[in-house]
Order: C-alpha cells, then structure tokens, then sequence
C-alpha cells in the first residue's frame, strides 16, 4: 500500500474516532502512524493530537497520542501544532501584597 493510500484510510478512520498508533496499527496495519500523521498536516488536514494515559501489556501506566481529526466546530477554538501538553504540576500562587 502506498503512502498516500494509508493516509486516505487514516483520514478517514480519523474522521469516525480519535485513535492511538497501536489502535491504528492493529486496525488498519499501519505501522508508521506518526509519519502518515506528519504527511496528513503537511497536506493541510487539522489533525489534533492530545495525550492520554494507558496501561502497557505488563500492566503499567505509560503515556502515549490520541490522534483525532478536528471539526468545524473545534476550529473555532485556536490550538498550537504538535502534540498537547498538559502538566500535573500546580502553579504557585503568589503571595498579595
């Protein structure tokens, strides 16, 4: 299957629901799916990726893109390019003076 191929099937298994790259390599054999994610937003297409939390096969947490393709209605909302980052860390308040 050809580049371009794999991306059009990932476009639109993208459009029905967010995915991760194991959800994509399991259910499409796409095996490179962040290098078929990079071809898709060169194209222009407005893939989101955020960051979520599963467990690997020895049962441990590990942090791993759920990619998505926007909608119209999510483009109203301004986002950055790449992967979302999100901290666990709390912002110090600073004391009033």
């Amino acid at each position: 299957m050809t580049d371009q191929a794999q991306c059009d099937e990932l476009l639109a298994a993208l459009t029905k629901r967010p995915m991760t790259a194991t959800e994509i390599f399991l259910e499409l054999g796409i095996a490179r799916a962040s290098a078929r994610i990079y071809d898709l937003r060169q194209q222009g297409h407005p893939i989101h990726s955020a960051e979520v939390v599963v467990n690997n096969r020895k049962g441990k947490p590990c942090r791993v893109a759920r990619y998505s393709v926007t909608t119209d209605q999510l483009l109203l909302i301004p986002q950055l390019p790449g992967r979302a980052k999100f901290s666990q860390r709390r912002i110090k308040k600073e004391p009033s003076r």
